[in-house]
């Protein structure tokens, strides 16, 4: 069976949503069946109904097998990258290994009950093995990673969306900043400037290193130097160059750099 088109969506797989996984695999495996019908009328070749249901099953059985990956991955407390790495080929051979053989054992069983002379299990392990070997190792192979980076991901959005405070380096001092009165922040080389609805503090890391600290979803990089507060723009005044001047609720202005435009473009809409 042919998996060309199969390719773009196999990362879709390793979403740890695993409703969201369910619809993507029946997607995939309603996908794969059409495709083969495809190819049928294309070449052209015999194309059973029964066979590429049950040949297609093998998609569906990333559902379970994801699932139970994600739970020993989980459960396993990593103390390097070398033994997540190690984990990652360990877990991801044997997956591929056990997912392949009971697909097998599943074709050739459903096989044993809808025809009266059956299909042959080394010949559908050899089918499996040379036509979705590949995939099913990147899948297992990656997937680790790919739930240790949504899973922090996810945590570090929901410290973003709880966050009121954030505590600043000013010296030998360190002061609690109510997020919501930031107005902007900007580069004051070899430090950063913080303006806020009351006074200006001195901090002593770079605007990248603040960024970082702040949920990108309200403070936005808009120039090279600047990070703004969204809730504190009243006005944006074009330049006639594309860049913008942002007006703020304490009546200062902010440049608005054209080459940072994706970060703020759509304030221009809403």
């Amino acid at each position: 069976m042919r998996t060309q088109e199969l390719n773009k969506t196999i990362s879709k797989l390793l979403h740890p949503n695993f409703g969201t996984l369910a619809v993507f695999c029946v997607v995939i495996y309603g996908l794969a069946i059409f495709q083969d019908y495809v190819f049928s009328q294309i070449k052209p070749t015999a194309f059973y109904w029964t066979d590429t249901m049950l040949y297609n099953i093998y998609w569906l059985l990333f559902i379970p097998f994801i699932k139970i990956a994600n739970s020993f991955y989980n459960k396993v407390q990593f103390k390097s990258l070398t033994s997540k790495v190690l984990y990652s080929l360990g877990t991801g051979f044997i997956f591929s290994v056990l997912h392949i053989f009971i697909f097998t054992s599943i074709f050739i069983l459903g096989s044993n009950l809808i025809y009266s002379v059956p299909h042959r299990f080394l010949t559908i392990l050899k089918n499996a093995v040379s036509n979705q070997l590949h995939i099913t190792i990147i899948v297992y192979l990656f997937s680790p990673f790919v739930f240790d980076y949504l899973k922090r991901k996810k945590q570090l959005s929901k410290h973003f969306q709880n966050q009121k405070t954030i505590t600043v380096k000013n010296g030998i001092r360190r002061l609690k900043i109510d997020t919501f009165t930031i107005l902007f922040i900007e580069t004051d080389r070899p430090y950063t400037m913080i303006h806020t609805t009351s006074q200006k503090i001195l901090h002593d890391e770079s605007l990248k290193k603040l960024g970082d600290l702040l949920n990108s979803q309200t403070f936005l990089r808009v120039h090279r130097s600047v990070i703004v507060n969204k809730n504190h723009i009243t006005e944006l005044k074009s330049r006639k160059n594309g860049d913008y001047d942002g007006i703020l609720t304490n009546g200062q202005f902010v440049r608005f750099s054209r080459h940072y435009r994706e970060n703020w473009n759509e304030l221009l809409n809403h």
